[in-house]
């Protein structure tokens, strides 16, 4: 008990000193679990905005061409065709699934109102390609693609316009250009984008050009694997189109599994970069405690010296240093990572309860291992336990003489 009251004293007759190094400790443990929740958050909010979408997808848009090749002149416009997809869909390496588009701008009928749309015809494949979030009913599924059956997936807001809500628009007959299309879904969106089978808008319409090709692949993990893909890609669209393979227009071909893979790049480069900072926020907070802690021995080295002369062994007056050292960091550390992860767990829950299942996010899961925090708090505890050690020791081994006269 006198050991502790001893402690007590030194801690209450030193309170500037002591609320100083424990700022330090606590500010820099704060700090670092707050920088580690905020990377955490934004690396999850970016995943979370594409967990429910396809990375393994190219899509080739058509384009003019810019250079003259086998008596073509530049300028010429390269449309898709029937014979693409079939190119595509039959033997091409590492090609899945296949989703043309075509689109028409219709106008939308119901009763006395009338809303101008934008009509796609796709393939069920396109709602998880392009991340088609349903808040009602379902997408185009593969029977009403193989039928050509009339049936449409509209947008909430048109929902809303023709039939106060997406409930009552299920099941519903919309008139476009004079034909009747079954509502079969809803999805989350305010585009005036309307999606019907596109055998059913191809037969429709007699389509036989399309300005948009978009298709799954497999096998392409790599950036490299995915960069001579598309070279080959391009090669071979520009020998079924006749136009030259080093144009750098005619056709354009975006791929998402190279803006995954330079994503995932840059998400790795932040939570590196926000590790070094949150690590040399650590380092100045062990400074800060090292630094008070050395000072602290050097003001009580009459006082070691006094105790020495009475009797005192060093090793007791060691013990005491270390101890009370020991209590500030392991105490404001625990203040520290309390106030952290409190704040954490309060942004999360406030981001989860504004957070729609269908709308896309900045942050999302804005947390933190609570082992990582553990970790770096004990580190913290040990560095200010070692940084009241090493000068207290170096104190006790002055004679008692010479240390009641340091000045």
């Amino acid at each position: 008990m006198d050991f502790w009251r001893e402690i007590l004293i030194s801690l209450r007759r030193n309170k500037l000193r002591t609320i100083l190094t424990g700022f330090s400790i606590s500010w820099g443990i704060f700090i670092l679990i707050v920088l580690l929740a905020a990377g955490n958050g934004l690396i999850n909010g970016v995943s979370y905005n594409f967990e429910s979408r396809l990375q393994n997808v190219y899509t080739l848009y058509s384009l003019e061409t810019s250079l003259p090749y086998k008596g073509h002149k530049a300028s010429r416009y390269i449309y898709f065709n029937d014979k693409d997809i079939r190119t595509l869909e039959n033997g091409f390496p590492h090609i899945d699934k296949v989703s043309p588009m075509a689109i028409y701008n219709e106008t939308a009928i119901k009763d006395d109102k009338s809303k101008m749309v934008s009509l796609e015809g796709v393939r069920p494949i396109y709602s998880q390609i392009e991340d088609v979030r349903m808040v009602r009913g379902r997408f185009i599924n593969e029977h009403d693609e193989a039928c050509s059956e009339k049936v449409i997936v509209i947008d909430e807001d048109l929902a809303k316009s023709f039939y106060d809500n997406a409930d009552n628009a299920m099941g519903q007959f919309l008139m476009i250009s004079g034909i009747g299309f079954k509502i079969v879904g809803v999805w989350k969106d305010e585009s005036n984008i309307c999606y019907v089978p596109f055998s059913t808008l191809k037969k429709i319409h007699n389509v036989t050009q399309y300005y948009r090709l978009t298709f799954t692949t497999y096998g392409l993990d790599t950036k490299v694997d995915n960069e001579q893909f598309k070279e080959y890609l391009k090669r071979k669209m520009a020998q079924l189109h006749e136009f030259s393979p080093n144009d750098p227009q005619g056709i354009w071909i975006s791929s998402t599994m190279l803006n995954a893979i330079e994503t995932n790049r840059i998400m790795h480069t932040l939570e590196l970069f926000i590790w070094i900072i949150g690590i040399a926020m650590l380092i100045s907070g062990i400074v800060g405690v090292s630094n008070i802690m050395r000072i602290t021995v050097k003001e009580r080295t009459n006082e070691i010296g006094i105790r020495k002369a009475l009797g005192a062994k060093s090793r007791s007056i060691l013990a005491s240093i270390v101890t009370e050292s020991m209590v500030i960091t392991t105490l404001f550390g625990y203040i520290g990572m309390m106030a952290g992860i409190l704040l954490t767990e309060i942004a999360n829950n406030i981001l989860n309860s504004k957070m729609d299942d269908n709308a896309m996010t900045i942050f999302a899961n804005f947390t933190v291992d609570v082992r990582i925090v553990v970790m770096a708090t004990l580190l913290l505890v040990v560095c200010g336990v070692l940084a009241g050690f090493f000068p207290a020791r170096k104190a006790v081994r002055v004679k008692p003489i010479e240390a009641m006269n340091y000045r």
